[in-house]
C-alpha cells in the first residue's frame, strides 16, 4: 500500500515521477499546498538530494534523503518528515453539501 501523507490541507502521497515532468528550480523551499489568506503556505526545503519536477500542474518530489514538510508559521502544524521516495503533491477536498460539489480544501 502507498504512503499518504496529510498535512493541513497538503498531500503527499506516494508515486512516481512522471519521465517527462520538468524540473522544478526553487530558492530556499517549493510551496506544496498554498495558503489563501495567511501566508502560511505548506513547504518542502530545498536541499541536497531533494529535486522538484512539474507536470501539467502537478508537482512532484524525489528524494535520495530524508526531509520534512512544513508550514512557514511553524506553530500551525507540526513538521512531517517525508522518507526517501518518490512522490506527488496535492490538495485535500471537501464536499460542500449547499453547492453540492467538491472544492479543495482552504486555510
Amino acid at each position: 500500500m502507498k504512503e499518504v501523507i496529510l498535512h493541513g490541507e497538503a498531500m503527499v502521497f506516494q508515486s512516481e515521477v512522471p519521465f517527462d515532468a520538468k524540473g522544478i528550480n526553487v530558492n530556499d523551499y517549493l510551496i506544496v499546498a498554498d495558503s489563501e489568506t495567511t501566508g502560511n503556505h505548506h513547504v518542502v526545503d530545498k536541499k541536497e538530494g531533494v529535486s522538484f519536477f512539474e507536470k501539467r500542474g502537478t508537482r512532484y518530489m524525489k528524494n535520495s534523503v530524508p526531509t520534512k514538510i512544513r508550514c512557514l508559521h511553524p506553530q500551525r502544524h507540526d513538521a512531517i518528515e517525508i522518507p526517501p521516495g518518490q512522490w506527488e503533491f496535492g490538495t485535500q477536498q471537501e464536499y460542500d453539501p449547499f453547492a453540492e460539489n467538491m472544492r479543495n480544501v482552504r486555510d
